[in-house]
């Protein structure tokens, strides 16, 4: 079961897009994330940017300072 944000700001699927725009894997992504202090797995990373799996707000800001991205632009409606 899905336990995602509704639709119009599916949060995971814009941090798979970020990700991929910059280049980065699951694993280099949770790599950076894990080096600021946030304890996530690269599986944890596919289960946000899939929905399967819910981000904290600590997880958010940790992804918006390693993403290089504004909070606009993780929380814009699609």
């Amino acid at each position: 079961m899905k336990r995602s944000t509704p639709l119009c700001r599916h949060i995971g699927g814009k941090v798979r897009y970020f990700r991929k725009e910059r280049g980065m894997t699951q694993e280099e992504l949770a790599a950076r994330l894990q080096t600021r202090g946030c304890n996530i797995t690269r599986a944890m990373v596919g289960h946000i940017e899939t929905g399967y799996r819910t981000a904290s707000v600590f997880e958010i800001d940790m992804l918006v300072d390693v993403l290089g991205i504004d909070y606009n632009a993780l929380f814009a409606r699609d």
